[in-house]
């Protein structure tokens, strides 16, 4: 389809009214509907030949008008499905065109992208180059500055390593304080049913920690060390705790992270330094946010 028969296209499809198909629909349907009246059919798939020359027949003048009619729709369908016929051609003309500026953009951006990766792969390659013979100018130089120095012992490497594997492990963990301890408990079932009240539900691992004395009434029941899949998900559920306040079954329940011994002591003189100051100035709203004690004016509403 040349460019001329495009624009001859384009403009038939400009020109298309779909209120024409609405009226020759329209047409057809009074004339069946005439038809069957007058031959008293019940289903237009009865207009048959003898239903129009059984009596009483129906007249020439009916069968002329009914005729004339059906002349003048199959008319009107031909020129609808011509514009049919080339709005069909000229979408398919489209899409083949679009396909070929499809794979002429993909060629150009698989061009583009080696392009860039030559670009890069040269970038490494010299940088990498650059960067091994500075670093082996400056090795002598270095052995030299700590050759006075006394050399980290495997043992002291090992410890370094151990302590990051720890800290990075207790990311994924938080104490629960509070929660009521039974005989026979199911404490992975316990968290999971106080983190469902939060709206969260991961897969936990719970345990209780410290020395067992018992479970019977007035004895502190030994906290509960949690491990999640995540330190994000830890955080999560370390913001919603506060929500804990509402729920009547774990008003006394209070989480917080799994701190080291030294975290523990620090909290622990926050705590106590929180306490002292808010007996000190009561006029102001003191807490406690990174490890740090603030102090805020207190608002109108009582803080």
């Amino acid at each position: 389809m040349g460019e001329r028969d495009l624009d001859k296209s384009y403009q038939r499809l400009q020109m298309l009214n779909l209120d024409d198909l609405e009226d020759v629909e329209a047409c057809q349907a009074r004339l069946i509907a005439d038809m069957m009246k007058a031959t008293k059919c019940d289903d237009e798939g009865q207009l048959k030949l003898e239903k129009f020359m059984a009596p009483p027949a129906i007249t020439k003048k009916v069968l002329a008008r009914w005729l004339e009619s059906a002349c003048d729709l199959i008319m009107r369908q031909r020129e609808l499905h011509c514009n049919f016929k080339e709005i069909v051609e000229l979408q398919k003309t489209e899409e083949l065109g679009n396909r070929g500026k499809i794979i002429r953009l993909q060629n150009e951006l698989l061009d583009s992208k080696n392009e860039q990766l030559r670009n890069l792969q040269s970038a490494v390659q010299s940088t990498v180059q650059d960067t091994v013979q500075a670093e082996m100018r400056g090795y002598s130089d270095v052995v030299k500055s700590v050759s006075g120095s006394p050399a980290i012992s495997p043992e002291t490497l090992k410890k370094v390593v151990q302590d990051a594997i720890v800290d990075e492990d207790r990311s994924r963990n938080f104490m629960v304080f509070g929660l009521k301890e039974e005989d026979g408990e199911r404490v992975n079932e316990k968290i999971s049913d106080m983190l469902q009240e939060l709206g969260v539900k991961p897969r936990v691992e719970a345990v209780r920690v410290g020395r067992s004395s018992g479970t019977d009434p007035g004895i502190v029941s030994r906290p509960v060390k949690v491990k999640v899949a995540s330190s994000t998900t830890v955080r999560q559920i370390l913001m919603k705790a506060k929500d804990l306040r509402q729920i009547t079954k774990f008003t006394s329940v209070y989480v917080c992270p799994d701190r080291t011994l030294d975290e523990r002591a620090a909290q622990k003189k926050l705590i106590l330094d929180l306490k002292r100051i808010s007996k000190e100035q009561p006029g102001l709203h003191h807490f406690i946010r990174g490890g740090k004690l603030c102090s805020t004016e207190k608002t109108g509403g009582g803080g």
